[in-house]
């Protein structure tokens, strides 16, 4: 039987730069895209810059601010925050738990991480 409900995962996929994000499996019915709930309390003390992944955050709770390239961007619960491909941001909240989308799925070795503290 074919599932397309999938459950929250109960374990991180990684914690790093003060961030937190599980990653939703999709048993590779899924190949345009990857699906994870990121976490945040804080802020993340560099700039990313993802140069294959589009990322679309919609926030389910908590209040942020995304630093987009040149622009600062507040963000609420109900709202959807769009990274392109190719844009430095970082972003910091309290209590901000999203779901990203990223297309195409994301993989560590297309980040860079700039201006880590």
């Amino acid at each position: 039987m074919t599932t397309h409900v999938f459950v929250e995962p109960a374990e991180w996929s990684f914690d790093k730069l003060g961030h937190r994000g599980k990653l939703f499996g999709s048993s590779g019915r899924l190949t345009s895209s990857s699906h994870l709930i990121i976490e945040i309390t804080g802020r993340v003390p560099a700039r990313l810059l993802q140069q294959e992944c589009d990322f679309v955050y919609y926030v389910i709770e908590g209040r942020g601010t995304f630093h987009i390239e040149d622009r600062c961007e507040h963000c609420n619960p109900g709202d959807l925050v769009t990274i392109p491909k190719g844009s430095k941001f970082t972003y910091e909240g309290d209590g901000l738990r999203m779901l990203l989308t990223s297309t195409p799925p994301w993989w560590p070795g297309q980040e860079q991480v700039f201006d880590a503290e």
